[in-house]
């Protein structure tokens, strides 16, 4: 698919007043999901060994992605694919390394067309960390991505959850 300037600007516009809920970093995880996939479609991809270990990864259709890079593994578990507008749509993260909760940052990007047209909040955890985005009107008709970009230590994983806003 082939995204016009125009278009672009219109995604944008939409996300400019994404908002997000709350944040939680309690070592509890609350599932809102009643139905949770433990598998990704496609893999994860890794840089050149030479610059600092880089993931990504995408949900496809199942409600969890996960990747890892650099010994460090992070995945986010989203509530649905179709978020409604205005209403709080839950996701969490879970970070580790060796099995253990891993310090980490998260930045949220917005992904049109494979391009990031916005991003907001960055938020610092240990292991755990939950949220609420409220999504916006204008969001609706543009298949999005909803992307946490995840910083540990000198590893960065973005995990994309690909989401059509609905009214």
């Amino acid at each position: 698919m082939t995204a016009t300037l125009a278009t672009v600007a219109a995604a944008t516009a939409a996300l400019a007043s994404a908002g997000c809920g709350g944040s939680s970093t309690s070592g509890t995880t609350h599932s809102t999901s009643s139905s949770v996939s433990s598998s990704s479609t496609g893999g994860p991809t890794a840089q050149a060994p030479s610059s600092p270990p880089t993931a990504t990864a995408s949900a496809g259709a199942a409600d969890t992605v996960g990747a890892g890079a650099g010994g460090v593994s992070a995945t986010m578990v989203g509530s649905t694919h179709q978020p409604k507008v205005g209403q709080p749509w839950p996701f969490h993260l879970t970070v580790t390394r060796s099995g253990q909760p891993a310090r980490a940052s998260v930045t949220y990007e917005y992904v049109f067309a494979g391009q990031v047209v916005a991003r907001r909040a960055h938020y610092s955890f240990d292991g755990h960390f939950s949220d609420d985005i409220i999504w916006p009107a204008s969001a609706v008709g543009y298949p999005l991505s909803f992307r946490a970009a995840i910083v540990s230590e000198a590893a960065t994983i973005n995990l994309d959850y690909p989401v059509q806003v609905m009214r």
